[in-house]
């Protein structure tokens, strides 16, 4: 059953009881998000769907409110529109889709792209087709997308196809989600008013929840720790001038959200750089592009904003197989990046050192001695699985940046537009 949203400031529904896994529902003001509901056996009519709102989120209504200067009457009846949200200077935004053989996942994805509610001149969608193996893409783009721009990259890896977008997109702001997902249509609004607000923001990541949490490989996905965040705005930024280090605080980059919903200033990859080729999907690494850029920001003493009313909706893996096959990936792809950090940032080398024997420890072994003495909380195959992919992601960035360097010989240098491609 598809995520069901609901507006506090709206009439609310009732909630069917699920016919197949579990009902979720999103609870927003004034486009804000609340939190989530979860119902597995039963629903709720409106009356009950209103108290269990109160009962839930009335703190979090109630410190809203203040900041609006409202008051709350109860669910459904908050009429007049958030003051906070007022008009803003819009940058131009390019949103990016990277994808390779993936006409049979666009549609719900493109769809939800094109019903983006932000002034149209100020919005530009990339379609990066990354090593394509036929026309597919292409095919569907042209008939059914004609406002999206369809590009696509030789070069096989995700974050070929990443800088891709940047160099081919327009926009002051760069933004990427994947192809797996449905974007809220208050997304790139979202985020594109943290970087008019905060002058020195210079990444934004957004909210990841299910699109659905109908199989078992689903819920153990929202289980074993999902892509969402919280729902709290927060800030994070190191004192570079003071000569603070990053990766004691925050080298465990994925804490700040994942490349499904994520946001960057044009300007940062001329200070930092464009995105690592030797690392994510596509390549020996099978990850760690995005938690490897957001380091790179946060190191350059810039700001990353995690904004949770950017929302996307992802549509997690369906079958048990593919699940622990991205677990694995999961461990290989951070602990990629942490060779990746600790080889470009010698000065932050002994953290990062400390941060990886530490997550084997906490988050993989603690994990491993739980499921025997709890057995059912977590399967311990899957634990398993990102254990090893730990393992074997020490070794693949040197692996990832070989393959890298073949297909820059193969291809030459990723510097210009691509072959007939217009601005």
């Amino acid at each position: 059953m598809k995520l069901l949203t609901v507006d506090v400031e709206r009439p609310l529904p009732g909630i069917d009881a699920p016919t197949l896994g579990e009902q979720w529902v999103l609870v927003r003001l004034h486009g804000d998000p609340l939190g989530l509901l979860k119902f597995t056996t039963s629903g709720c009519t409106t009356d009950e769907l209103a108290d269990l709102i109160a009962e839930r989120f009335a703190d979090r209504i109630l410190r809203h409110l203040v900041g609006d200067r409202e008051l709350w009457r109860g669910a459904g009846q908050i009429e007049s529109p958030c003051p906070r949200h007022v008009d803003f200077r819009r940058p131009r935004v390019t949103v990016a889709v990277c994808t390779r053989d993936g006409a049979s996942r666009l549609p719900q994805c493109l769809d939800s792209l094109v019903g983006l509610q932000y002034t149209p001149e100020l919005l530009e969608i990339l379609l990066v087709d990354n090593a394509p193996s036929d026309d597919a893409t292409k095919e569907l783009v042209s008939t059914r997308y004609p406002s999206i721009r369809y590009i696509r990259e030789p070069r096989p890896g995700l974050n070929w196809a990443r800088n891709r977008a940047v160099i081919e997109g327009s926009g002051e702001i760069v933004a990427y989600t994947d192809d797996d997902v449905s974007v809220d249509a208050g997304w790139v609004e979202a985020m594109a008013r943290i970087f008019a607000e905060e002058p020195e923001a210079d990444a934004v990541t957004g909210l990841v929840v299910p699109d659905e949490i109908d199989l078992e490989p689903q819920r153990l996905f929202e289980t074993y720790g999902g892509f969402s965040r919280g729902f709290d705005r927060r800030y994070y930024r190191i004192n570079a001038l003071a000569g603070e280090k990053t990766a004691p605080r925050h080298g465990g980059t994925g804490k700040f959200g994942t490349g499904a919903s994520m946001a960057f200033r044009r300007s940062i990859f001329e200070r930092v750089g464009l995105f690592d080729p030797a690392l994510d999907v596509g390549t020996p690494t099978n990850g760690g592009g995005d938690l490897d850029m957001f380091f790179r920001v946060l190191k350059a003493g810039r700001i990353l904003v995690y904004e949770p009313a950017a929302i996307v909706r992802h549509r997690h893996r369906r079958s048990y197989e593919q699940l622990r096959t991205q677990l694995a990936n999961n461990g290989i792809g951070f602990y990629a990046y942490l060779v990746r950090t600790a080889a470009e940032y010698p000065d932050e080398r002994a953290a990062i050192v400390r941060l990886g024997l530490w997550w084997f420890a906490w988050w993989n072994l603690r994990r491993l001695a739980r499921s025997f003495l709890r057995p059912g909380e977590l399967p311990r195959d899957l634990i398993l699985a990102e254990l090893f992919g730990c393992f074997t992601g020490v070794r693949r960035y040197a692996r990832g940046k070989a393959a890298a360097g073949n297909v820059r010989r193969a291809f030459g240098p990723q510097t210009t537009r691509a072959a007939g491609s217009a601005p």
